[in-house]
């Protein structure tokens, strides 16, 4: 069992434990349903980005349960199970992947009858300070474009550890190999990911994006999006031919904070959950894991 899953269930587990301890303290104003919803939902929330994210180097689910289950537990924690949190947090993580603004999607509960549309409305670009990994061979950047989104190769090349063609070969990729396309550098480099792990840099042009999956057909007046992307052909490679490939994956990668240019969405909820009808408006924006943070 990995460390992040461990950790999610140890909090889950403290979690449930504390609702149960408080179960009579009525006396106490904060600890009612609605705010133990808060603390569950989020807490929900890094658990589906777990095991979203397992194993296939996928961290752009992580926090997105916290922010459907914490952000909107509070308005909706009396009237939404766990359940109903963890399904709307991935569907959730979909829309802000795929959808475009104006874009309404429907979720149903498949068991209680709770649904809600989520509808994307403005998406920006705003420069914030992320946080990265990367391999200690790899040199950092001093500012990038977020992207973590799937690219692949035109044709065989080299990863180096700077964005530079006179920099240190670290690695290689053949032709139409896939990868996770963490950024972009301000020479036209692609931050090339493994894992959540700046593993080197490939030069933009002998790149494209992985087109996107086509999505299912709509019912009337919502859009549906399509499923978490499959791990890429990098994320997949095993660790002996990656490193029989150039990459050196025993050392401990470094993190730090950079400034770059990320993604920021407005998404409007409209739930209707046990006869109540809530609306909600969150701000979430990318971080340099690709994980989206409530601002």
């Amino acid at each position: 069992m990995g460390f992040a899953r461990k950790a999610s269930i140890s909090v889950l587990v403290a979690t449930i434990g504390f609702s149960s301890g408080c179960a009579n303290m009525s006396d106490n104003e904060w600890v009612n349903k609605e705010n133990i919803g808060t603390l569950v939902g989020a807490t929900a929330g890094v658990l589906i980005g777990s095991q979203v994210g397992q194993g296939k180097g996928r961290t752009a689910a992580m926090l997105i349960g916290a922010l459907a289950g914490g952000a909107l537990g509070k308005t909706i924690g009396a009237k939404m199970d766990e359940n109903d949190r963890q399904a709307l947090a991935l569907q959730t993580q979909q829309v802000l992947n795929a959808s475009g603004d104006g874009q309404a999607t429907t979720w149903t509960s498949s068991h209680s009858g709770a649904t809600a549309q989520i509808t994307p409305v403005k998406t920006q670009t705003e420069s914030r300070q992320v946080t990265v990994k990367r391999l200690p061979k790899v040199q950092t950047v001093s500012n990038m474009t977020v992207l973590n989104k799937p690219f692949r190769t035109l044709k065989s090349a080299n990863l180096r550890n700077a964005p530079s063609d006179s920099a240190e070969k670290v690695g290689g990729l053949q032709a139409n190999a896939t990868f996770m396309a963490m950024g972009r550098t301000d020479n036209n480099w692609i931050v090339v990911g493994r894992r959540g792990v700046t593993v080197g840099y490939i030069y933009a042009p002998l790149t494209a994006p992985v087109s996107a999956v086509a999505p299912a057909v709509p019912s009337a007046g919502t859009t549906n999006v399509a499923s978490v992307a499959p791990a890429t052909d990098l994320d997949a490679l095993d660790d002996k031919k990656a490193k029989a490939d150039g990459f050196d994956l025993d050392a401990v990668p470094v993190q730090e904070t950079m400034a770059a240019q990320t993604t920021c969405r407005t998404v409007n909820y409209d739930i209707d959950a046990q006869g109540s009808h809530e609306q909600q408006t969150v701000k979430a924006c990318q971080a340099g894991d690709g994980a989206w943070e409530l601002i």
